[in-house]
C-alpha cells in the first residue's frame, strides 16, 4: 500500500486547525456582536402599543376642572354644536377642508375622544402660589376621577427653570395615586424646556424614586419632551439617547423656540421651523417614538368685535388653517399634533386619519402575507408584489404602518396577531383600543 505523504498529512492537520480557529473566531464574533447589541438596547424605546395612539395631544389648563373634564371625556363632541351655532353644514366644512364629506359626517355622527389629553400645569398656570396649588389639586383630582376610556393621561409640570418644579411634579404624581398601583392614573408627563442631557438624568432619577415610593413598576411613567430651545435642538440626538428608556414622544414647541432664537415672529412656516421638525422626525424615528408638531395658535373662537357673518368665516378659516398645518406636519413625517380646542382636535384627527384608509391597510396586510409566502414557501429574500419590489425593508415598513393602525383602533387585532404585527402580550390592549371610547 502506498502510504499517505507526510506533507499531505501535515496540510490536512493544518486545515483542520485552521477550521477550528475559524469556528472559534466565529463564536467570539457572535459573542462580541451580542454583547454590543445588548449594550445599545436602551438607545431605542420599547414603547407599549397604546403610546402609538398620539395623533393629537389635547392640551387643557390643569387648574380648570370643567375644561379638563371636557377635554378628557368629550373630545370632538362640541364640534357639531359649533357648526350648528354658525349655521355651517357638513358639506361646507368638507369643501373648506378639502376632505371627503363621508369622513366629516362620520366624525360628526360618532364623536371621538382625544388620543391624549395633557393637563397643563406650566404655561397655562399663573406663577402665584395659590394658583399653583389649585392647579396641582385639580390636576390630581381630574386624573383620578375623570372618565378617561383609552385616552392617554399626561400632566405637564413646570420645567427646571422655574422655582418649585420638583415640588410641583412630586405633589401631582403622589396626589394622583389611587392606592392600587395597577390603576395608577398617570400614563406620563410632558416635560418642558429641556435643554441638556443632564436634565434628563435628573428627571429620571426623580421618577425612579416616585415609582419606588408608590410601588409602581420601574419606568411605568413615560415622558414626552418638548423641543423649545436652540440648545435642545442642537443636542436632541443625545437628549433622546439618554431619554430612550422612558421616552414617549418628541414634540415641537414653536412659540418658545421662536422666542429662544429671537425670531421676528412666531411663524409656523419659517425655514428654521421646518428644520427643527425634520430633526425631531429623524431623532424620534431613530429612537422609536412618535413625533408631534406644535399647536396652531389661531383658535377657532369668536371675536366680540366681529359680526356673526365675519365670525362664521373666521371659524371656517381657522379650522382650515389647523387642518393644513396638520397635513403639512403629517407629510413631513410627524405622527401627531398639539391642539387646544375641540374643533382643532376634529380637524387634526381628520388629517392624521387620512393616510390609513381601509383599502391601504388591506393592501399592506396583503403585502405582508405575500412576502411571508415568498420567504417561507419559495425561499426568496426579495420578490415582486403587485409590480413592486418587496423585501425585508418594505416588509418592515408595512409592519410599522399596521402597528400604528392597530394602536389607533383602525386594524383588526386578531388579524394583527396572526400577521405578527402584535404579540400575544398585546392582544388584550389591542382589543381595548379597537373599541369606541
Amino acid at each position: 500500500m502506498t502510504g499517505i505523504d507526510p506533507q499531505d498529512r501535515m496540510a490536512a492537520t493544518d486545515r483542520l486547525a485552521a477550521t477550528d480557529r475559524l469556528a472559534a473566531l466565529a463564536r467570539s464574533a457572535e459573542d462580541r456582536i451580542a454583547s454590543l447589541r445588548a449594550s445599545l438596547a436602551d438607545r431605542r424605546t420599547d414603547l407599549p402599543l397604546r403610546y402609538w395612539r398620539q395623533q393629537a395631544h389635547f392640551t387643557t389648563p390643569a387648574d380648570n376642572e370643567a375644561l379638563a373634564r371636557k377635554a378628557a371625556e368629550a373630545g370632538t363632541a362640541a364640534t357639531g354644536r359649533l357648526l350648528a351655532r354658525w349655521g355651517i353644514e357638513p358639506a361646507e366644512l368638507s369643501d373648506r377642508l378639502e376632505v371627503p364629506l363621508d369622513r366629516v359626517t362620520t366624525l360628526l355622527e360618532a364623536p371621538r375622544r382625544a388620543p391624549l389629553v395633557m393637563l397643563d400645569g406650566e404655561d397655562a398656570t399663573a406663577l402665584r402660589e395659590d394658583a399653583l396649588a389649585e392647579s396641582r389639586r385639580v390636576a390630581a383630582l381630574t386624573l383620578r376621577t375623570a372618565s378617561w376610556g383609552t385616552t392617554l393621561r399626561f400632566y405637564r409640570p413646570p420645567g427646571f427653570g422655574l422655582a418649585g418644579a420638583g415640588t410641583d411634579l412630586l405633589a401631582v404624581l403622589a396626589a394622583a395615586a389611587t392606592g392600587d398601583p395597577a390603576t395608577y392614573p398617570v400614563d406620563g408627563i410632558i416635560f418642558p424646556k429641556v435643554e441638556h442631557p443632564e436634565e434628563v438624568d435628573a428627571l429620571y432619577a426623580i421618577l425612579d424614586e416616585v415609582e419606588e415610593a408608590l410601588s409602581l413598576p420601574h419606568r411605568r411613567i413615560r415622558v414626552g419632551f418638548l423641543v423649545e430651545s436652540g440648545w435642545c435642538a442642537a443636542q436632541l440626538p443625545e437628549i433622546a439617547r439618554r431619554a430612550a428608556p422612558r421616552l414617549a414622544s418628541l414634540i415641537y414647541g414653536l412659540a418658545d423656540y421662536s422666542a429662544d432664537l429671537g425670531l421676528p415672529e412666531i411663524a409656523s412656516d419659517h425655514p428654521l421651523a421646518d428644520w427643527v421638525r425634520a430633526e425631531i422626525v429623524n431623532v424620534a424615528g431613530a429612537v422609536g417614538v412618535p413625533s408631534l408638531d406644535g399647536m396652531t395658535l389661531a383658535y377657532p373662537v369668536a371675536d366680540p368685535a366681529l359680526d356673526d357673518g365675519a365670525n362664521r368665516e373666521r371659524f371656517l378659516d381657522r379650522m382650515a388653517l389647523c387642518h393644513r398645518d396638520a397635513v403639512r406636519a403629517r407629510e413631513l413625517g410627524m405622527t401627531g399634533k398639539w391642539v387646544g380646542h375641540p374643533a382643532q382636535l376634529f380637524a387634526t384627527l381628520l388629517a392624521f386619519d387620512a393616510p390609513a384608509g381601509d383599502a391601504l391597510l388591506d393592501e399592506a396586510a396583503a403585502a405582508l402575507e405575500a412576502y411571508r409566502s415568498a420567504v417561507e414557501d419559495d425561499g426568496k429574500g426579495a420578490t415582486m408584489i403587485g409590480g413592486a419590489m418587496a423585501d425585508r425593508a418594505t416588509d418592515r415598513h408595512a409592519r410599522a404602518v399596521l402597528r400604528r393602525a392597530v394602536a389607533a383602533g383602525r386594524f383588526d387585532p386578531e388579524r394583527a396577531l396572526a400577521l405578527g404585527i402584535i404579540d400575544g402580550r398585546e392582544i388584550d390592549e389591542a382589543r381595548a383600543l379597537a373599541r369606541p371610547s
